[in-house]
């Protein structure tokens, strides 16, 4: 099980020492409530029935201080530490879902294509209800995935609800070690490829410009279908990486705005937070440039980028800078709205504070916080497919998140708001999305042209747009 729209390690912003602030004044420590907290420790330490773990009380009393932030900040203890690193490598072990938390309920985001859960029927919008039949209610994240956990080939009990309701279906699932493969490709009608990226690991990048090269061994494609619906994100850097592939080097991919204080300001404008396509941004340690070698066509070749209400962070990252630049039409529904970045501060050796630091804006300024990304042609998903899987949850229903800063725009419409795709239905002939958007990529003649309306069903100005941007 891996948790993701948290899991994001961002450079962009130094450690702070625990007593400063960023401007580097001394932080005021509320003297009545820190003195309440030491009261309180010391009365369980002196009449609890039993007597209570030091290091336990600690790391409970800091979990509790983060659990009133917004949902994507948290205290991480060893295993979750081990997660994240996990996480960069794209490597671990268990059933192959990626999973989010609306109230008390376990959502499923993602299922990895060929994985125990995916085998077993587990769809994007279930719920898990329990594990080895304890039920999930009242346990914290590090309980519940540490119940998820275990060595390759061992079973485990999945109690889930298709689409977040109705009755609980049980599959015994085992484990196993997994290597996420993040970048898949179809070859599509009309010379037209379909490259899905289901999430934002380690070898992502590396993963997407080899996909590239493979197709350009037989021959620069018509068009490329690149799709992250469904993609809950991941690490930043393999975002920038992917984008990196599509767009000139130094083009402004995102800026990140920071708190700032009285005495600093300027801190939430700092260009230096403004990332580009630099390999300081994408590359990873010790190993050559991921885009140093990519086919010549790669940055011109005509784009669409799907996505939908599942899209998320990293995922927005990329969408986000693709079109405002103008590279690519985004098509589909509006996405998740997970615009905040989370740093890792070190607390021990063995634990660690997850703290959301500042907000991502697109290269034209739009906030991606609580408001996500609009496409720019609206491709629905047949509702009498989606009724069952519930409503998509997004970042603006999740308890506590952070509020967008600036106006909302004009654009968003409830036709944006879908409900939850089964990624099991992408490739199919009820994929309105994929054949939306290689109807766009192909050839452009009257005798198809009702074809293309009838799977857009956007308005004429609309399509005329994306065409024009070819």
């Amino acid at each position: 099980m891996k948790r993701r729209h948290a899991t994001i390690l961002c450079l962009l912003f130094p450690l702070v020492a625990a007593n400063t602030s960023r401007a580097g004044e001394p932080v005021v420590v509320p003297a009545a409530e820190f003195q309440a907290l030491l009261s309180a420790y010391a009365l369980v330490k002196t009449r609890y029935v039993d007597a209570p773990d030091d290091k336990k009380l600690l790391e409970g009393a800091i979990a509790g201080m983060l659990a009133s932030l917004d949902p994507h900040s948290g205290f991480l203890d060893k295993d979750e530490l081990d997660a994240v690193r996990k996480d960069e490598a794209g490597e671990y072990t268990g059933i192959g879902i990626s999973v989010d938390f609306a109230a008390a309920d376990m959502v499923v985001t993602a299922v990895t294509a060929d994985s125990p859960a995916y085998l077993a029927g587990i769809e994007p919008g279930d719920t898990v209800a329990s594990i080895d039949g304890v039920t999930l209610s009242g346990l914290r994240l590090p309980e519940n995935a540490r119940r998820m956990r275990g060595v390759p080939g061992s079973a485990l009990d999945i109690g889930y609800r298709r689409g977040g309701s109705g009755a609980v279906r049980t599959a015994r699932l085992h484990r196993a070690a997994l290597l996420a493969q993040t970048v898949t490709t179809r070859a599509m009608p009309n010379g037209v490829a379909w490259i899905q990226v289901s999430a934002f690991e380690g070898r992502t990048a590396h993963d997407l410009v080899a996909a590239l090269k493979t197709l350009d061994a037989s021959g620069a494609p018509r068009g490329i279908v690149l799709d992250v619906r469904n993609d809950p994100g991941g690490m930043v850097s393999a975002a920038v990486g992917v984008a990196g592939a599509f767009l000139p080097p130094g083009t402004s991919l995102f800026s990140a705005r920071g708190r700032a204080t009285a005495a600093d300001p300027a801190a939430a404008a700092d260009p230096a937070a403004t990332v580009t396509v630099d390999p300081r941004f994408y590359q990873r340690p010790d190993e050559p440039d991921v885009l140093a070698h990519l086919p010549a066509w790669a940055r011109t070749v005509p784009l669409v980028v799907l996505v939908n209400g599942a899209s998320a962070s990293s995922a927005e990252l990329l969408a986000g800078a693709l079109q405002d630049h103008r590279r690519a039409t985004v098509l589909g529904t509006r996405t998740f709205g997970k615009g905040s970045i989370q740093s890792i501060f070190p607390l021990t050796g063995d634990s660690a504070v997850k703290l959301t630091v500042a907000r991502y804006f697109t290269p034209n300024g739009h906030e991606i916080q609580a408001r996500g990304i609009t496409p720019d042609v609206i491709v629905a998903p047949d509702p009498a497919r989606n009724d069952a899987l519930g409503l998509a949850l997004r970042e603006e229903d999740l308890a506590q998140h952070l509020a967008a800063i600036l106006p909302a725009p004009d654009d968003t419409s409830p036709a944006t708001r879908a409900g939850v795709e089964s990624t099991r239905m992408f490739g199919t002939r009820d994929d309105k999305a994929l054949s939306a958007a290689v109807s766009l990529l192909g050839p452009v003649q009257t005798s198809r042209i009702g074809n293309v309306l009838g799977a857009l069903s956007p308005s004429l100005k609309q399509l005329g747009a994306a065409l024009k941007r070819w």
